[in-house]
């Protein structure tokens, strides 16, 4: 094992913006000067083994992480980056971005190739484009390619004297591009078959040296003689092939083939890991290599004849984030998987490293939703395994952590589809403490069984709760819970919206009210299939949905439900999308909107919209959104990343501190007092879930006190409370409290 210097950031911050992508999955390799260079699917990164440094790339200017598919080196030294949705960039490393061009930004840049002060780009949809180095613009695009389909996808490029070839998904083209109209198919030579007969397939990777042209395809690996192509290796799906001098090398599925001047072949293995770029380099062949399964996988750099291995451990254990909390040190966790098609487990970042909790089992690592407790436990739900809860020890040494897994076996939780398949699609944390658990499917389903919403007081369960659809719940395929006090707001995936008033008891389910909010009855909610639901500080409920977000204050009176001021945003009103992912209100009064094209923030009458063509945001897709009070930071979870936005409520302000003490605060032993208030300024405490607890005002001494009970004079249940004071001036403090209260 090598030993490896990281230098530079594994974040990068760009203004009010820090982005985090992970830079482990590389597409392309390129030496230079001994140095290799690697494409990524957040950045560059470059391996110098002279002095085993490791160096990352993220930030591209207003372009952070871009995932970098293709990479070239001009005459100049400059590197032209292609891209799978910014277009090229082109930058160096002593000068930076020197320009973005955004012409491909609705295609794929997935290979380049320089030619003079020209370079050609090969795309996913329009075939090869001759892009203008100098003038920064498109000449010309060639998609018909010989006998091919018009426009079919380009996977590689390579030159050789005056010669271009273009690997395809149906072959290989080539074209002397002297030739007066390249538009000509007949301009082109393509062959989809050996001259043998063998079929060549998609062609991902065409290396050289002098006159030898060599291929590498989904069928094996094919050498240039003559007008056609031979077979050199038949059998293997093969990624990626280099040649220098008398060796060719060929990265397959099955390992790194080696064919010498003898013509012979070899194969080499590294038990577990795969082959999938090769480049040769100072003294002999450097491999990039992944294992692992679908999103858990480790990768490395390996030096072939010296058996050396480098990790690459740069950002976040993969790209998408799904949903997010922040826990009371300000740890961040994360989870990754959208139901069960991206499992990746759970992450966990300190502000500094990376951690990752997998069990290489599919549905244990699909990982659909997180959770702080009171007590600080971490509790996770998956797509099939139920859910776990977690010790966190403090270290990113994920083997120190305790973790306990909550399942039908243990748990009132129910199987859904067949015995050991168990879905846990949300969990919430209640002002008591309590966990509420969205038990999808488990209604219904052809396994007998009807706990849609279950709720644990801890773990060993102790009195669990079960609500079942003789209770009243409208639907087992819950998405969201936002449990308030004595209160229950249900979101599903095609069946609505539901409205639980339980009263004075969970237990007691005689005085149960149940409101069942849906489309054909309330034609204001715009759509049956609810993502998440949240509320305001001053009461109102957010209800994302795939048509909208929609906001309305409820009002609950003598078992009767209303709506005040229903107030629906989508496109028409600036949303960027209609297919709302994630809402999260702060105190300030701000309703931030994730949808599946950017992220936007709604204030009184105004909506700005953040995307990743005029901000930093790290991708349109957004996921996920938490609101850290403790940083005045807001976290931003894509399906290509991590953001983080410095937002105008922070604690980091001129005036002295508030201080809350005691903290933690027990009631039965004294009031709560504030302390160094600014004159004038209000005191706003908050419920764990968002509901606004207590008002209260200082009188001139800069103190204030609480006891412990809302505006109404009822005391309130033990939890981590949040309390926001705002000065004469609008600078803001916020800070947290938690409150126990001993049981007798």
């Amino acid at each position: 094992m090598w030993t490896v210097v990281i230098l530079g950031l594994l974040g990068t911050t760009y203004g009010q913006w820090t982005t985090y992508v992970s830079q482990r999955e590389v597409r392309d390799l390129l030496t230079v000067g001994g140095k290799i260079w690697a494409a990524t699917s957040g950045g560059l990164f470059v391996w110098d083994p002279e002095d085993s440094t490791l160096v990352p790339y993220f930030d591209f200017g207003r372009v952070q992480g871009p995932e970098v598919l293709s990479l070239a080196r001009d005459e100049r030294g400059r590197f032209w980056l292609g891209t799978a949705q910014d277009g090229l960039i082109c930058w160096s490393p002593e000068e930076g971005v020197l320009e973005v061009f955004p012409v491909f930004a609705e295609d794929r840049a997935q290979a380049l190739c320089i030619c003079g002060d020209s370079l050609f780009v090969g795309t996913a949809h329009n075939g090869v484009c001759l892009f203008s180095v100098r003038d920064g613009e498109v000449l010309e695009c060639y998609r018909r390619l010989g006998r091919f389909s018009r426009g079919a996808q380009v996977r590689s490029l390579y030159m050789s004297e005056d010669t271009l070839f273009v690997g395809t998904d149906e072959g290989i083209a080539w074209a002397w591009i002297g030739a007066p109209n390249l538009y000509d198919p007949e301009s082109w030579c393509s062959a989809s078959r050996s001259e043998d007969g063998y079929i060549i397939g998609p062609v991902n990777s065409i290396a050289g040296e002098g006159k030898e042209i060599f291929l590498c395809s989904e069928w094996g690996a094919f050498g240039k003689v003559g007008d056609g192509w031979r077979k050199e290796l038949m059998g293997v799906q093969a990624y990626d092939v280099a040649v220098r001098g008398d060796t060719l090398a060929v990265a397959t599925k099955d390992g790194i083939y080696l064919r010498t001047k003898d013509g012979e072949w070899t194969v080499e293995e590294v038990e577990g890991w795969v082959p999938s770029s090769l480049s040769f380099a100072g003294e002999g062949l450097w491999v990039y290599l992944s294992s692992g399964y679908a999103m858990v996988k480790d990768h490395m750099l390996y030096l072939l004849n010296r058996r050396l291995r480098v990790p690459i451990v740069l950002g976040p254990p993969g790209d998408r984030f799904t949903d997010l909390a922040v826990d009371r040190r300000g740890v961040l966790w994360a989870a990754t998987s959208v139901r069960d098609l991206s499992p990746g487990g759970l992450y966990r970042f300190d502000g500094e490293s990376w951690s990752r909790y997998a069990w290489g089992d599919i549905y244990r690592d699909a990982v659909t939703c997180v959770e702080v407790d009171h007590e600080g436990f971490i509790w996770a739900g998956t797509w099939g395994r139920g859910a776990f809860r977690l010790k966190d020890d403090g270290t990113p040494d994920v083997e120190a952590d305790s973790v306990v897994w909550i399942t039908p076996e243990n748990s009132p939780l129910s199987p859904t589809v067949s015995e050991d398949f168990c879905v846990v699609a949300d969990l919430a944390v209640d002002d008591m403490g309590r966990i509420w658990v969205a038990n999808y499917m488990a209604h219904g389903s052809p396994v007998p069984t009807n706990t849609p919403i279950v709720v644990l007081c801890g773990f060993p369960h102790g009195d669990a709760v079960a609500f079942t659809d003789e209770d009243g719940v409208p639907d087992g395929e819950g998405t969201a819970l936002l449990p308030l006090e004595g209160r229950l707001w249900f979101g599903t995936f095609r069946m609505g919206l539901a409205f639980l008033d339980y009263g004075p008891s969970l237990e007691d389910k005689g005085d149960d009210r149940w409101v069942h909010i849906f489309t054909a009855k309330f034609p204001k909610l715009t759509s049956n299939d609810i993502s998440e639901v949240d509320v305001t500080p001053d009461g109102r409920i957010l209800v994302a949905t795939e048509e909208g977000l929609n906001v309305f204050r409820p009002v609950y009176s003598e078992g009767e439900l209303r709506f005040e001021g229903w107030k629906v945003y989508d496109v028409s009103d600036g949303l960027p999308s209609n297919l709302v992912h994630s809402v999260c209100p702060t105190p300030e009064g701000s309703i931030w909107v994730g949808t599946e094209g950017g992220l936007a923030r709604i204030r009184g009458d105004s909506i700005t919209v953040y995307t990743r063509s005029n901000s930093p945001l790290v991708d349109n897709t957004v996921y996920a959104l938490e609101y850290d009070a403790g940083r005045g930071c807001l976290w931003i979870g894509t399906g290509h990343g991590l953001s983080r936005l410095q937002i105008s409520l922070t604690s980091e302000v001129s005036v002295p501190r508030v201080v809350a003490s005691p903290n933690p605060f027990f009631p039965e032993e004294g009031p709560l007092t504030f302390h160094n208030l600014p004159e004038g300024s209000s005191l706003r405490i908050f419920s764990p879930s968002g509901e606004l607890v207590r008002s209260l005002s200082p009188e001139g001494s800069g103190e204030v006190t609480w006891d412990g009970d809302n505006d109404a004079g009822y005391l309130v249940g033990s939890g981590v409370y949040l309390y926001v004071v705002k000065d004469p001036q609008g600078e803001v403090q916020v800070g947290k409290v938690a409150l126990v209260r001993r049981r007798r």
